[in-house]
């Protein structure tokens, strides 16, 4: 230890679209949303992303003029031809500031459901492949899923400690790497269900990849 403070982490949305209740109209849907995440990767003609999403070239069309118009997407004039277009991305990623649940609470659920499905669709394909991967790469993957009793305080701090330690990873991560969906979230368990007792996981560690 040298004493000296750490050096701060990159905020990795740094480069990130704020949304407001006017943008977030573009991003609620979930097939804009998988539009648009799919241009995060590099850019692409409607028909590249016809082809790789599996929907009509109309929806592609239909969908990429509407990113245009919300700000996200732009034509790329070094790529594009007479006859094709290109589209490339203007930020990387998007935050949703809080206020948006009370300012547009239908549009910021529509999102929040486009974006759990996202997941639910990645974790699936995840688990399709799990007992297949690499060893070294079987053993280090993990799923986990818990019920804490948490006041206010220490659900903020809990978000800010994750949310730090995410940016620190990305920043530190492995160019040459493989590419590694951590996906996180945290909320008062839904009054709907039946809140159970004690731990729901068992913690990852050798020889557990899954709870």
């Amino acid at each position: 230890m040298n004493g000296e403070n750490p050096t701060p982490v990159p905020d990795p949305f740094e480069k990130a679209a704020v949304l407001d209740a006017h943008s977030l109209r573009g991003l609620a849907h979930p097939l804009r949303l998988r539009v648009y995440q799919f241009l995060q990767a590099a850019p692409a003609t409607g028909k590249k992303v016809s082809a790789e999403l599996g929907i009509s070239s109309a929806s592609a069309s239909y969908h990429l003029r509407q990113l245009e118009t919300y700000g996200f997407i732009e034509e790329d004039p070094a790529l594009g031809t007479a006859r094709e277009r290109w589209w490339r991305v203007l930020h990387k990623g998007f935050r949703m500031p809080g206020h948006l649940d009370t300012e547009a609470p239908e549009l910021s659920t529509a999102l929040r459901h486009a974006l759990a499905a996202r997941w639910s669709e990645r974790m699936a394909a995840a688990v399709d492949l799990w007992a297949s991967q690499p060893e070294g790469w079987r053993e280090a993957q993990f799923m986990a899923d818990r019920v804490l009793h948490l006041n206010l305080e220490q659900m903020e701090r809990l978000r800010a400690e994750l949310s730090e330690t995410l940016a620190r990873y990305a920043h530190e991560g492995d160019p040459e790497g493989r590419a590694v969906n951590v996906q996180l979230a945290a909320f008062p368990f839904p009054e709907t269900d039946r809140e159970p007792f004690g731990r729901t996981d068992a913690p990852p560690g050798p020889g557990k990849g899954a709870a």
